[in-house]
């Protein structure tokens, strides 16, 4: 029904209310305050290392064996990586849309990993760019943390229907419940294992450009099993696929006072791989009716 009404300037106006559309907006996702806490706490950490490391070793990168403060900022960012998968996936209503953002989510870590660590920026105090495609760095952090993220939520994704509809009420029932991450976890684990001790890695050689003249190095191989800088799996993987010229050629372990590890430059590219474990563990605690 049309209803008239009068305001105090005696002018009459007709107004027919709008038929019963519900409103029904969306929710904003809750914050979780303790990841946000906890990623802020991580990217202070970052800074504080990035910063005062090489002034102070102690919370610097170990050069190889050992670890320091700064070696837990990737793993914890891997961490929050998997506990964000958890939480945001939940809010996606379809697989398809779900597979989507993974995959652009992906592209785009690559991408700006390519752009800031693949040598596009020659130095933060230089006003140059552009990037040789003949040393471009492949495998930079984000390019190892958009892949842990793209295997990590895939397997979330096409894992939903093996899970029941009752979240977990015991630490069993969390191993039963998950199982499929446990699974392709512990596959990826005994793989790395499987190629880190059972690789053969033969003797190879690197060329260093002096100013007047390059000398040829030889390393000393024949073994495997072996776990230094010059003589890895993942180092003899990565010359392999990657070559030298697209490999991190500051790695920390040069600080080393060891000759042989001044002179191989390897950086080990697969470490993110051993970490997914890490994001599973998130997942599976915090996959909850909760959250």
């Amino acid at each position: 029904m049309a209803e008239i009404k009068a305001d105090n300037t005696h002018q009459h106006q007709l107004t027919v209310p709008d038929p019963d559309i519900p409103d029904q907006k969306l929710p904003k996702p809750k914050r979780v305050a303790s990841l946000d806490i906890f990623r802020g706490l991580t990217v202070a950490l970052m800074i504080l290392v990035d910063d005062a490391g090489g002034e102070w070793p102690m919370i610097g990168h170990a050069p190889w064996n050992g670890c320091n403060l700064a070696d837990f900022v990737m793993p914890f960012f891997l961490f929050i990586v998997g506990m964000a998968i958890a939480l945001a996936l939940k809010r996606i209503p379809s697989r398809p849309m779900a597979i989507r953002k993974v995959i652009f989510r992906t592209l785009k870590l690559l991408f700006w990993g390519l752009l800031l660590q693949g040598g596009f920026s020659h130095a933060p105090d230089k006003l140059t760019y552009g990037v040789d495609m003949k040393k471009i760095r492949w495998c930079g952090i984000l390019q190892r943390i958009a892949l842990a993220y793209l295997v990590v939520a895939l397997v979330e994704i096409f894992s939903t229907d093996a899970q029941g509809k009752d979240p977990a009420s015991s630490w069993f029932s969390v191993l039963k419940l998950y199982y499929w991450h446990w699974l392709v976890a512990a596959s990826v684990l005994i793989v790395y294992l499987a190629v880190i001790y059972g690789t053969y890695v033969p003797d190879w050689k690197f060329t260093v450009l002096n100013r007047n003249s390059t000398v040829e190095m030889t390393v000393a191989c024949g073994m495997s099993g072996k776990l230094d800088p010059p003589c890895n799996a993942v180092g003899y993987i990565d010359r392999l696929v990657l070559g030298l010229n697209h490999m991190y050629q500051h790695p920390a372990w040069k600080r080393s006072k060891l000759k042989l590890c001044r002179l191989a430059l390897i950086t080990p590219h697969m470490k993110g791989l051993s970490e997914v474990m890490l994001l599973h563990g998130a997942m599976l605690l915090l996959n909850r009716k909760e959250f």
